[in-house]
């Protein structure tokens, strides 16, 4: 009788430490889960990122349709194709509502003719810039797989322009967190 308790006790014992180890593995899912941005774009206007650089930087388009990156519109042809652009030297500098843990950025460069773009693109975080991409010949669709690593900005430097222009022309930007 004594062992039946004594086994009873113990199973009890092992079932709500399992339970109480599985709700503390459960809320730092869940934290990190918020840390990497639910891994989903982060570069959006709905996530409240912003374009610290927008003094700086131009846009095509005019009014609601104006160029932004952080646009999620699909675009009807490439007539349509708004973007943020920079000149030679300047910056597009974005700024991300809260630190988040990432390893992804995507940029969708301006491309209706052949261009390359001389550009490099850097991480930030407390004031420490981390080269992510650097290229003399990018062009159309840029998917930058770097380590992961905690990001509050990303800054595309337009070194030299494109190929066909002085312009850096960023249509769209993405950033996520990629298991």
């Amino acid at each position: 009788m004594y062992k039946l308790c004594f086994f009873l006790i113990l199973i009890t014992l092992q079932q709500s430490q399992s339970c109480s180890h599985f709700n503390g593995c459960q809320r730092t899912n869940q934290i990190k889960s918020i840390l990497r941005g639910n891994y989903k774009n982060i570069i959006s206007y709905e996530n409240g990122s912003l374009l610290v650089s927008r003094k700086q930087n131009s846009f095509n388009g005019s009014g609601r349709f104006i160029g932004m990156l952080f646009r999620n519109e699909i675009y009807a042809n490439s007539a349509d194709l708004k973007g943020t652009f920079c000149g030679i030297s300047y910056s597009i500098l974005i700024e991300l509502r809260q630190n988040y843990e990432l390893n992804n950025l995507k940029l969708w460069l301006w491309d209706a003719q052949a261009r390359y773009y001389n550009l490099i693109v850097y991480a930030i975080f407390s004031e420490k810039e981390t080269t992510i991409f650097d290229s003399v010949s990018a062009q159309s669709i840029i998917h930058i797989q770097f380590p992961v690593q905690i990001v509050k900005q990303f800054r595309i430097y337009n070194r030299n322009g494109n190929s066909a222009s002085g312009t850096t022309n960023v249509v769209k930007a993405e950033a996520y967190y990629r298991i």
